[in-house]
């Protein structure tokens, strides 16, 4: 299958590790050129060797996407190298968890910044060009949380801010239509990547050995979803097939979302 999308520049934040990583490997796959943003060089030297060892086309750039300075920077790099970005994956995260009485009003900013506004920054950089060309491909990879407030984990934070994102996301894909521009939200579930391990050992005291008794309980497919699963998500809705896609949130977890809607 032709996503239609060879040649087009490829903007993923957090792109060096996890979810994101796949996405990109898988955006390369299709032609596309694509610019590996995070905050630590060394996966960020990884991935983009990766990928050109597959004969892709890849840059990375290193900076902090939490603010818009660093998006900025990030975004004026990419565009210096590649052109402005015709895709935009905004994957930004950072994990502190905690019941109400356990955490602070500056984390509650914190997480507000991480989970709402980079998404927001990232938008501002990429989508007057976008607007300029006629097309463009924008996609946050969120969280369920976002829908169904996750309560045995100590999720208070993510579990008031993630929404925010999803409001701001089916917002702007109204604002944007017009111009050819799809706006979306994948929300994973429990995909096995290291951060999830981590998360679940640090947070909840559930070694790795121990995580398929406890998630099995909760995923009806039985089994932790894989990063490429989120990555094909990804990749097909920055597609040109996916032009009638937009403002959605769409759940990849195994059938663990228990809304209908």
């Amino acid at each position: 299958m032709d996503f239609g999308i060879r040649d087009k520049v490829a903007f993923v934040s957090g792109g060096s590790k996890g979810m994101a990583r796949e996405a990109a490997l898988m955006l390369a796959e299709e032609g596309c050129k694509v610019a590996i943003v995070a905050r630590t060089q060394g996966p960020i030297d990884d991935t983009v060797e990766l990928i050109r060892s597959r004969g892709g086309t890849a840059m990375g750039y290193s900076s902090d996407l939490t603010t818009r300075a660093g998006v900025h920077q990030a975004v004026a790099a990419v565009t210096a190298e590649f052109g402005a970005p015709d895709i935009a994956i905004s994957n930004v995260m950072e994990n502190i968890a905690g019941d109400f009485d356990d955490v602070r009003d500056e984390d509650f900013e914190r997480f507000f910044i991480v989970y709402a506004m980079s998404v927001v920054y990232l938008a501002r950089e990429v989508i007057p060009a976008m607007k300029s060309k006629g097309w463009g491909r924008f996609v946050a990879i969120g969280s369920g949380t976002a829908k169904e407030p996750a309560g045995n984990i100590h999720h208070m934070l993510a579990n008031t801010t993630r929404p925010a994102a999803v409001g701001f996301m089916k917002t702007l894909s109204d604002e944007v239509a017009k111009f050819g521009i799809t706006c979306n939200t994948v929300a994973p579930g429990w995909i096995g990547t290291d951060n999830m391990y981590g998360y679940l050992e640090k947070k909840a005291g559930i070694t790795p050995d121990k995580v398929g008794d406890f998630l099995h309980k909760l995923i009806p497919a039985g089994r932790v979803g894989r990063p490429r699963e989120i990555a094909s998500t990804i990749a097909y809705l920055c597609s040109d097939l996916a032009g009638y896609i937009s403002g959605e949130w769409i759940g990849v977890d195994g059938g663990s979302h228990k809304s209908a809607f």
